[in-house]
């Protein structure tokens, strides 16, 4: 595997160079960032094989050490860093909403709301308060950092939760439900943080600038639903290449939801369609025999997001530079991580009365991680003010300060959520099917 992907990207390379010419040369304008990308894959393989760690954070520290010896700055191609941004939410967004079951969450909606929505909820709330009260942060920049950094990040502990869970009769279907209730998560921190940032950066008529804020989220449901359903007829289910089709059928949709979105200024509608087309488009996908999350459309994304995995980490990394002033931010920010986790993991652990204690102190060890949305999502204000050619040194330095409090809930959530999760899941869940088997007997 690993000679085909070293073949692969040698080729790739020497294509680009013959194709482009001297940019993909050795010194060449667009070899460094592809290098970057390349060290980060090998060390997060490498990382994954040694300590089961996710890779993802080998490619983090990768992107932060070339930027920090001076090799390569993502805030120098702006545009590209800019455009990848937008393709992240579509790519994570439409895998993860491959395998919600909607039938699972119409029987358990108040569990998945209440687990999605009320922890996400009270952090974004908390830390809005502590980055006012102890940065001087404006409450809109507070709510901004508040709804990214809320995120849970599933996706990493997804293939731990599946094998954890693979034939036991536990009384839950635990993959669904932090599934489902991650992906709620997931939409709102996408979605409302979309919402304030178009809400700062895209001036306009007061009115219509708050009637956006309050319907983006509402309109890219109702667009992401309607085209989701389309996917009971088109394509039809007899045509010979209606795999393909199907698989394009999404993707499209999904571009130009994000991409249009976006373009009028209507940040989070497009995410959030994304997510209820995908998830409509597999309900219906379901019912004509393709199986939940194992089918052609989601080995399509798993396999797009296997490619940028390590592009999104390495250039979020090169965002962060190392400099002595840094030190007392650092301090102050694992003061607000600590006290932000603590407020989402007591509200997880009370959302959840029908699950036993073991069970509810497994939720919180999968409530634990930050990562994919966060790493995706906190450069975006920096790139947007690099964009515009703004000089605002105070609101550049509310985006500077977001970026690197984010980087550091990554480091610190991933490996501990990831950890926690893999070695105490097998003590947590045991106490349900124990339970079972007693009464069978009895």
């Amino acid at each position: 595997f690993i000679n085909f992907s070293c073949n692969k990207g040698l080729a790739s390379w020497a294509v680009l160079w013959c194709a482009f010419g001297d940019e993909w040369s050795w010194n060449g304008r667009w070899f460094k960032p592809a290098v970057v990308v390349a060290i980060a894959w090998a060390t997060g393989e490498l990382l994954q094989m040694t300590t089961t760690l996710p890779p993802l954070l080998a490619a983090l520290l990768t992107g932060m050490i070339a930027r920090n010896i001076g090799y390569l700055d993502m805030r120098h191609y702006t545009e590209v860093d800019s455009f990848m941004r937008k393709i992240y939410p579509f790519i994570i967004l439409g895998k993860g909403s491959l395998g919600w079951n909607l039938t699972y969450m119409k029987n358990n909606w108040k569990q998945v709301a209440a687990l999605g929505v009320l922890p996400w909820t009270a952090e974004v709330v908390t830390l809005a308060i502590c980055l006012n009260q102890l940065l001087g942060y404006p409450w809109i920049w507070g709510f901004l950092l508040g709804s990214i950094y809320a995120s849970v990040s599933c996706p990493v502990l997804m293939p731990t939760v599946v094998k954890l869970t693979a034939g036991k009769n536990l009384g839950q279907n635990w993959p669904q439900l932090i599934c489902t209730a991650g992906g709620t998560d997931t939409a709102l921190s996408v979605g409302v943080s979309g919402v304030i940032h178009s809400f700062i950066m895209y001036e306009g008529d007061d009115a219509y600038r708050y009637i956006r804020a309050a319907c983006a989220l509402f309109v890219g449901a109702a667009v992401g639903v309607m085209w989701g359903s389309l996917a009971k007829f088109l394509p039809p289910s007899r045509d010979a290449y209606v795999t393909e089709l199907r698989v394009l059928y999404v993707v499209i949709g999904g571009f130009c939801a994000l991409f249009i979105t976006s373009q009028f200024g209507w940040g989070g509608t497009g995410g959030v369609a994304v997510l209820a087309c995908n998830a409509t488009a597999a309900h219906f996908w379901a019912k004509s025999g393709w199986k939940l999350n194992n089918n052609p459309a989601s080995t399509a994304y798993r396999i797009m997001w296997s490619s940028v995995e390590p592009a999104l980490f390495a250039f979020t990394g090169t965002f962060f530079v190392i400099h002595p002033s840094i030190s007392k931010l650092m301090l102050v920010g694992f003061g607000i991580l600590f006290v932000c986790l603590a407020v989402r993991l007591i509200v997880a652990f009370l959302v959840c009365p029908t699950l036993t204690v073991r069970e509810r102190l497994f939720v919180c060890c999968t409530w634990v991680p930050k990562s994919i949305v966060e790493a995706v999502l906190c450069p975006v204000a920096i790139n947007a003010f690099i964009a515009r050619g703004d000089h605002n040194e105070v609101q550049t330095e509310y985006a500077e300060y977001i970026m690197r409090l984010i980087v550091q809930a990554i480091l610190i959530t991933t490996p501990i959520g990831f950890l926690l999760t893999n070695h105490l899941g097998p003590i947590l869940l045991k106490e349900k099917h124990k339970k079972c088997e007693n009464e069978s007997e009895s």
